[in-house]
């Protein structure tokens, strides 16, 4: 597999190193990266519910804890293994399948993998020299201040800041044009916020019309992809399910479901599909211990 995956931001040194090793060894390494980034490639939101488990023979294995969101990976697959492959720079997986467990690591949630430490970078900062202009707008601020005591600290404050603000320059990061923060290439903080605010607005959309196609709610938020919509019709499941009770199928609630669920208008909403959602939802809705002991007089009967 020709790929840069995994090195895309590293040296040609490393990517050489890497095909050096043999295809074998470049294979396991392209797939073991790609599970390690898989919240870099799906998104926090996705990547906290749903784990990349194995890739094998071309299948990309994912554990999800429900069967909401279970619908919604399969609803999205073409996209999720589009997303994947183009991490991996080339045709890593074609299809997707459901693992029966996690891996026990867990997906990492944090920015990057950074492991410079507090104490290193501190250092780095003191080491970074500043420009005569650049020390006299630290004297001339604690000139200005009166108190001595608070005139020195003004004075060291402003030259850490201007330090750590070269340091950050040094090592190729530039400022986020939203909120100005230095960072490498995309503002994650503005991002997030970004993201945030398109949730909400088709968490709204949703709630007014649950059967609302992805088709439908691009054309009102442009920034609106399969996933994020998936991720938020499952949160809404979820959340309406846990509310209602597995008996209540002549209910609002049960109208509801199916149309989120089944992406269905109102006007094919019928009994016989409110009754298929609701058994494939059981593991969300109240149900009672005399419900479960009722499905296991069926399942040991048709064993029998």
């Amino acid at each position: 597999m020709r790929t840069i995956l995994g090195t895309a931001n590293a040296g040609d040194d490393v990517r050489a190193a890497v095909h050096r090793l043999g295809p074998a060894f470049e294979r396991d390494y392209i797939t073991h990266t790609t599970i390690e980034h898989w919240a870099d490639i799906m998104g926090e939101m996705v990547a906290r519910r749903v784990r990349a488990v194995a890739v094998r023979d071309g299948k990309l294995f994912l554990y999800a804890p429900d069967a909401t969101w279970k619908n919604e990976m399969r609803m999205s697959a073409p996209e999720i293994v589009q997303r994947v492959n183009n991490y991996a720079g080339g045709r890593m997986v074609k299809e997707i399948a459901f693992a029966r467990s996690a891996r026990p690591e867990p997906i990492p949630s944090e920015e990057g993998t950074d492991t410079e430490t507090p104490a290193a970078y501190a250092r780095a900062v003191v080491q970074t020299g500043l420009t005569d202009e650049e020390i006299a707008r630290g004297t001339a601020l604690a000139k200005a201040v009166s108190d001595g005591e608070l005139a020195t600290r003004i004075q060291r404050a402003y030259q850490v800041a201007r330090k750590a603000q070269r340091l950050k320059e040094q090592r190729g990061l530039v400022p986020c044009p939203s909120c100005g923060r230095m960072v490498d290439n995309v503002c994650l903080d503005c991002r997030r916020a970004e993201e945030r605010s398109v949730r909400r607005e088709v968490r709204a959309i949703l709630r007014c019309e649950p059967w609302a196609k992805l088709a439908d709610i691009v054309r009102r938020i442009p920034s609106c992809d399969a996933l994020l919509l998936g991720s938020e019709r499952a949160d809404l499941v979820r959340r309406i399910a846990g509310e209602t009770e597995y008996t209540a199928q002549d209910s609002e609630n049960a109208r509801l479901l199916t149309m989120l669920h089944r992406g269905l208008p109102p006007e094919e909403v019928t009994p016989k599909k409110i009754q298929s959602t609701f058994w494939e939802l059981r593991n969300e809705l109240i149900t009672t211990r005399a419900f479960w002991e009722e499905m296991k007089r069926r399942k040991a009967k048709k064993k029998s």
